[in-house]
């Protein structure tokens, strides 16, 4: 069987508005607290009044929209989220879409609709919609002992639907007075589908239907004896106990899913603080062991630029210039070492060469190595592809040889990296900018993109930013 959301309001309209006349007999204009820790519902009334709360959702005028409190389980104890999850239990029953949508976009009068409907299938028929702030309202179902309500009376209940019927909220009245007969334990018999009697204790009403609507109502003998009104009292019973089960079933799903969601959430975390501290780790400076001419190095014993002492001729405020021996010379063809001293005040103000070393008063020689300059470097964008840097890096090397062709001197080659530092006052150079990097690696692409995705999720707005509209 399926039913539409308005089917389910229908069923619920006039029994909730008798409930809110007993819920307004309580609070009258005194002021509420709600701890869902305990969970308890307070009205600070004289004497103050305890109830016990069911958060189903809250609405935000900033957000523009509703979210059920079912969305992230784990944040709220089971028993305030189990009327949420036994609504959208019924929902899916049912076929009713808007009860098992975690987020809908909110309309005029969509909250109360919403409740009206989760009242139908919960069995939990007073509310209070709490306000939070910030144009948010919290909508809660609220239950307990205060809000039981005397026997069914004719005239109570033909006040009762009198004053729902001013809502305009019902649309297919025969639907919205069965109901309310049943729940309120009264007996009711129809004639035709346009007429149909309502027997209580004491008396009874005749009530006319034209095209779904109320048309006229007027006073009738009654239509059975007390045997069938005490079969009638047992039914409604019978139908509260019904739920009641129903509810116990929705805590035990509440409980297994907020279980479930709790432990997903802390592998989420997990991956996202190890894909950090990965990123964190690739920028510290550490060698990366990752490109060949590094592997190279540390296979030859440790000879890599970047792992040697610093120069015994280094003196504070010198910076030393040299040629790191390539290839041919540690074969045995050397090469004669080209030195040359300049006064710090002197070193023009741009960007140091690759093969420069800068040292100060009790400091010693950066191990910062131009690959891992390039590998630390910021991502100037991420449509950057590879073969974007593969054609940036021969552009810079061919302009770089034809350089030294001109002046007569020549430039370290793809193995003959030098420590790379900056002096003070100069700037670092850009990845764009490193002469000798070499493409970005596969490895290294990937742990770059994981690293963006860990740092957009956690600009991500939590569930209880999102579900009280911060």
């Amino acid at each position: 069987m399926t039913k539409t959301l308005q089917d389910l309001i229908d069923e619920a309209l006039f029994i909730s508005t008798e409930y809110q006349a007993r819920l307004a007999e309580l609070t009258g204009d005194s002021d509420w607290s709600v701890d869902f820790s305990a969970p308890s519902f307070t009205l600070k009334s004289d004497p103050s009044v305890s109830l016990s709360p069911s958060l189903l959702g809250t609405e935000s005028e900033q957000r523009g929209s509703w979210i059920w409190s079912w969305q992230e389980l784990g944040h709220f104890p089971d028993e305030v989220v189990t009327a949420a999850v036994q609504a959208r239990e019924a929902g899916e029953s049912l076929g009713v879409q808007e009860l098992t949508t975690d987020e809908l976009v909110l309309s005029e009068g969509l909250a109360r609709r919403l409740t009206l409907a989760a009242k139908a299938a919960t069995g939990l028929f007073a509310h209070y919609p709490a306000t939070a702030g910030g144009g948010v309202r919290a909508w809660l179902l609220v239950d307990g002992p205060q809000l039981e309500l005397p026997e069914p009376t004719v005239n109570r209940m033909g006040r009762v639907m009198a004053q729902a019927l001013q809502t305009d909220t019902a649309v297919h009245h025969q639907r919205a007075v069965d109901s309310y007969a049943r729940l309120r334990g009264a007996h009711i018999s129809w004639d035709t589908e346009a007429c149909a009697v309502i027997t209580a204790t004491d008396g009874a009403l005749r009530l006319w239907f034209d095209e779904h609507r109320i048309s006229g109502i007027e006073p009738a003998e009654p239509v059975v004896d007390q045997r069938e009104l005490a079969r009638a009292a047992q039914d409604a019973q019978k139908h509260r106990a019904a739920s009641r089960e129903d509810a116990t079933r929705a805590l035990a799903i509440a409980h297994r899913e907020a279980e479930q969601q709790r432990r997903a959430r802390e592998e989420a975390e997990a991956r996202r603080v190890a894909a950090t501290e990965a990123a964190l780790t690739e920028q510290s400076g550490q060698p990366i062991e990752q490109t060949e001419g590094v592997e190279r190095a540390h296979a030859d014993g440790g000879n890599a630029p970047f792992d040697q002492e610093p120069r015994h001729d280094a003196e504070p405020g010198i910076v030393s210039m040299h040629v790191v021996p390539d290839e041919a010379e540690e074969s045995g063809q050397t090469e004669k070492t080209r030195e040359e001293h300049v006064p710090a005040a002197d070193v023009p103000a741009q960007a140091p060469a690759a093969d420069a070393t800068v040292s100060g008063p009790d400091e010693a020689v950066t191990d910062q190595h131009p690959i891992v300059e390039e590998y630390t470097a910021p991502i100037e964008s991420e449509e950057e592809t590879h073969e974007d840097r593969r054609t940036a890096l021969e552009r810079l090397r061919a302009e770089q040889q034809a350089e030294g062709e001109r002046s007569g001197t020549s430039r370290p080659g793809r193995d003959e990296r030098s420590t790379g530092a900056t002096a003070a006052g100069q700037r670092t150079p850009q990845r764009d900018e490193a002469p000798y990097a070499e493409p970005v690696s596969e490895q290294e692409e990937a742990a770059e993109r994981e690293a963006a995705r860990a740092e957009d999720g956690s600009k991500k707005k939590g569930f209880f930013s999102r579900f009280f509209g911060l």
